[in-house]
């Protein structure tokens, strides 16, 4: 368990710093095409995948809205305190994303108040089933190491990573709503 909670805070503060990586030139605002001269040399065009679809951040977590205290959610057992962090878990519980099914969830709370989660899933099929519907949903994933299985999305304040481990076919999914997440991974991270 502490192992998983390690892995969760790694992911956090990695993930933090991928806003960065994902900023681009503002995009310029429409306007009618004209022919280009010959002689004119046209640059790289930017393209977006889904044009005009406006992506909000995620406001909940499998309807458990961010801030709610630890005693509102029903069925948690605490597995862990850690200064102003608290890990909890939540016996068979399973989630869908897509078609895939989640288990094994961790609840992260900051002074209690819930601003993170990390659920397991099992199989590279669920993996690019997730990310699709992730892809679809908000837009395409930041690859952070060029190999399709550490993949951020930082949309707005939540920072959401897909982590698949090839070798034990099982991967991790994970969301920091990070206005409230950033008091105990900072904390964490100055030890």
């Amino acid at each position: 368990m502490k192992k998983t909670l390690s892995l969760l805070l790694v992911c956090c503060l990695a993930l933090a710093a991928t806003p960065a990586l994902a900023k681009k030139a503002p995009p310029e605002k429409h306007e009618t095409k004209k022919a280009a001269a010959p002689h004119e040399p046209s640059g790289p065009a930017e393209t977006v995948d889904t044009p005009g679809k406006v992506i909000k951040e995620p406001n909940a977590f499998n309807g458990i809205k961010w801030g709610t205290a630890m005693a509102a959610i029903p069925d948690l057992t605490v597995a862990e305190r850690d200064g102003q962090a608290a890990y909890a878990t939540a016996e068979g519980v399973v989630y869908r994303i897509g078609d895939a099914f989640l288990s094994g969830v961790v609840y992260g709370f900051c002074q209690d108040k819930f601003a993170a989660v990390m659920v397991e899933y099992k199989g590279r099929k669920n993996h690019e089933s997730i990310k699709n519907f992730l892809a679809g949903k908000y837009s395409k994933p930041i690859d952070l190491e060029g190999k399709g299985v550490e993949l951020g999305w930082p949309v707005g304040n939540v920072l959401i990573r897909m982590q698949y481990a090839p070798e034990r076919d099982a991967g991790t999914l994970s969301y920091f709503y990070e206005p409230l997440y950033a008091p105990c991974g900072q904390a964490k991270a100055a030890q």
